[in-house]
């Protein structure tokens, strides 16, 4: 079960939750991801990984991804993909429409 989310979560957290799955269960312990890295461009995940890690962020942090937020500006890298959890954990725990951005 997901842990319980503030909507004062701290950027290290999130990327450290990403990463821990990115490793664990897309890439395997003994590849190295940094937060800056391109996961799509740079050939460590595709489509499928992508699907998987967008299911992963929604359960993890109790957050819907939208149709129109699942590009490549937001699934782009760890850091990338941890500040948009952060804003969507902002709107959502603010009660506000999920609107994209």
């Amino acid at each position: 079960m997901a842990n319980e989310i503030k909507p004062g979560i701290e950027a290290e957290e999130v990327e450290g939750r990403i990463i821990s799955f990115v490793k664990r269960e897309l890439l395997g312990p003994g590849i190295p991801v940094s937060l800056d890295e391109d996961l799509l461009s740079g050939g460590l995940l595709d489509s499928l990984g992508a699907l998987r890690l967008a299911t992963f962020v929604e359960g993890e942090f109790q957050i819907t991804v939208q149709p129109s937020d699942f590009v490549i500006e937001n699934f782009r890298s760890v850091a990338a993909l941890a500040e948009y959890v952060r804003r969507s954990i902002g709107r959502e725990g603010a009660g506000a429409p999920d609107t994209g951005n």
